[in-house]
């Protein structure tokens, strides 16, 4: 009987040393998946030293330019520039208006560095080259300096004349699950954002090559379209016949894994974005990230741009969309909604338009926003358009 007794007790026993193999290795995969994320990568480097210092410092550069949208300050205003002599520091050099307050400046851009987890380590006030008063504030790590960031104010001449120019931003898009095709334009010397949809094999590393290569990254998120399955967002669309938790909780991931995020736009959408129970669950996350909603072609029935006046969310349309011409066999049809783009934005002020990212698309970028092309026209970080920046 006492035997029968122990081989009872011994089932629970087994049952719980089970259980504690189940409970490390599941602990295991979570502290790899918190490595390999973003927010892990710099509290490693943050507390222990440990990471790549290249992929640190690009990690906090992309907080910086958070940081510095939140603070009011213009995308086009942001300029990195090559360190000085004998400094291993990024420098950018950060433009200010002449009546805007650099002291106010200085706190609203602490604070914002601050609430992005980066460390302000000094600030000291300098003389501008050319005249001109600045701010410099060395960013980084508590331990490690790693930024640079100069607020530059110049006085402005009496009787200097002052250029108005248009802004134009440009987006490029319908990437896919190419990732090498992905970094070989990102690395193209010319500005421009770049809007990648989750949820695909590449997602994850079309996400990190952007903020490598400085690109502002616009989430494009999938949503379901008329005819949907046979014209197919991608893995990851959201259909008009989800929960609307499960709808919320989506782009809540994304974005997550996508940050730092610029905006978010709809790819395909045709139903979905007539739906009001979807757009609604949508742009309660948009609400909480503080994020715009950039509206790719709206069908006719769309409720979004109506939705997001009711809810306070930003919304936007671009001005121009360049798919068909993208694939053609030359540049011709590109060059002439160039010319468009660019009279647009000298006329109204501003203009964004969204590129189709193809061979043609990355061969014909480099010569068509060289300088004198532009003539007279800015190129800008959507995020200057988007939002205006808030008066301090």
């Amino acid at each position: 009987m006492r035997r029968k007794k122990s081989s009872r007790s011994s089932l629970p026993r087994g049952l719980g040393w089970l259980v504690a193999a189940l409970l490390v290795l599941f602990g295991i995969g979570e502290a790899y998946r918190f490595s390999r994320s973003e927010h892990g990568q710099l509290i490693l480097a943050r507390h222990l030293g440990l990471g790549d210092p290249k992929r640190t410092a690009d990690l906090i550069a992309g907080r910086i330019r958070a940081a510095l949208s939140r603070a009011g300050v213009p995308g086009d205003s942001v300029a990195e520039r090559s360190s000085r002599s004998g400094a291993s520091l990024s420098t950018w050099r950060i433009g200010v208006e002449s009546g805007r307050s650099l002291l106010q400046l200085n706190y609203a851009v602490t604070r914002a560095l601050e609430s992005e987890g980066v460390a302000v380590l000094s600030g000291e006030e300098a003389a501008a080259p050319g005249g001109g008063s600045m701010i410099r504030l060395t960013a980084g790590l508590p331990m490690r300096a790693t930024h640079e960031l100069d607020l530059v104010r110049l006085i402005r001449r009496p009787g200097a004349p002052v250029e108005v120019q248009g802004r134009l931003a440009i987006v490029l898009y319908g990437f896919g699950d190419d990732a090498r095709s992905a970094d070989s334009s990102f690395t193209l010397p010319v500005p421009f954002g770049v809007a990648v949809a989750p949820g695909r094999r590449a997602s994850r590393d079309v996400f990190r090559a952007a903020h490598a290569a400085g690109r502002e990254v616009i989430l494009h998120l999938p949503l379901e379209p008329i005819d949907y399955p046979r014209v197919n967002p991608g893995p990851a669309t959201l259909l008009v016949t989800m929960s609307p938790a499960k709808i919320t909780s989506a782009p809540h991931h994304d974005i997550d894994q996508a940050a730092p995020v610029a905006a978010v736009a709809n790819h395909m959408g045709s139903l979905a974005t007539q739906d009001m129970t979807v757009m609604r669950s949508v742009f309660h996350e948009l609400r909480r990230a503080d994020l715009p909603f950039v509206h790719l072609i709206p069908a006719a029935g769309a409720v979004c741009k109506s939705l997001a006046s009711e809810m306070g969310v930003p919304y936007s349309e671009p001005d121009m969309v360049l798919d068909a011409e993208s694939r053609q066999r030359d540049t011709k049809a590109l060059d002439g909604r160039w010319k468009e783009a660019l009279a647009r934005a000298r006329a109204r002020g501003t203009c964004v338009v969204w590129i189709r990212a193809t061979p043609l698309t990355r061969r014909w970028l480099e010569a068509a926003l060289q300088p004198p092309r532009l003539s007279g026209v800015n190129l800008v970080p959507l995020s200057a358009i988007l939002r205006k920046p808030d008066p301090l």
